[in-house]
């Protein structure tokens, strides 16, 4: 077995241990869907869309972005608390293939969250309208796991000690969530939150989703969000493997 693939399996066995990941990962964003869609569900959408076919994105989204931030944080922050970088460092592995091993567990388990999403959604209580082309949202997906998961490793190298990567994954995910729309229509929000949802990154992930997944946007919008995340995200990982300390 090569370095990455051990390095990889290790991870993820972790990540199945961890009670906190298991359910911001997997529990959490279906459960946001299943709730958001029986207290809003019956409003009015916007350009003829049924108001779920938003919510199920968004729910979506908010997990992916869960998702990221915890495998990107805790597990650089708990490398370094616990000695483990320095013996990654000695590995014969190159800097973008260790940071790559979690990033991997993070699109797998972004991929798995998105499909019980999907699951959820689809059923008759809540009814998503599922669009002809909801296969190809596996791409924001994974550029949504990029950008957050990037995100995220800054955050452990940047916090003190592990038990303090989860807090701060917090405070920056959840706040944000509110503030792009994911867990309410901007349109219900406040004027200077539409403002501030424009320079927020999850926004852009949501409109990336919402067009392949229920058709709820327009393509152009889905491009650009896709567009932004993917970029934003190539230029976060690179910046981590510049950023990254080994002890």
């Amino acid at each position: 077995m090569t370095a990455y693939k051990a390095l990889t399996a290790s991870l993820a066995r972790t990540c199945l241990r961890d009670p906190v990941t298991l359910f911001f990962s997997f529990v959490f964003p279906p459960a946001l869907l299943l709730v958001l869609a029986l207290s809003m569900g019956d409003l009015p959408g916007m350009d003829g869309h049924a108001l779920v076919d938003t919510i199920g994105p968004n729910a979506m989204g908010f997990g992916i972005a869960f998702v990221g931030m915890f495998a990107g944080g805790t597990n650089i922050a708990e490398w370094r608390e616990k000695g483990v970088i320095r013996v990654l460092r000695n590995a014969p592995m190159s800097v973008s293939a260790i940071l790559g091993s979690a990033l991997t567990v993070a699109v797998v388990s972004a991929l798995i969250q998105s499909v019980l999403v999907v699951l959820v959604g689809i059923i008759p209580v809540v009814g998503i309208h599922l669009s002809a082309w909801a296969a190809m949202s596996v791409i924001p997906v994974f550029l949504g796991a990029l950008f957050f998961y990037s995100l995220g490793v800054l955050i452990g190298l940047a916090v003190p000690t592990e038990s303090a990567a989860a807090p701060a994954a917090m405070i920056v995910v959840v706040p944000m969530g509110f503030a792009s729309g994911a867990v309410m229509p901007l349109e219900m929000l406040p004027e200077w939150v539409r403002t501030l949802a424009y320079v927020l990154p999850l926004t852009y992930l949501l409109d990336a989703l919402r067009w392949p997944l229920t058709g709820a946007a327009g393509l152009r919008d889905s491009l650009i969000g896709c567009g932004i995340t993917g970029v934003a995200g190539a230029l976060l990982f690179w910046a981590d493997t510049r950023l990254m300390r080994w002890r």
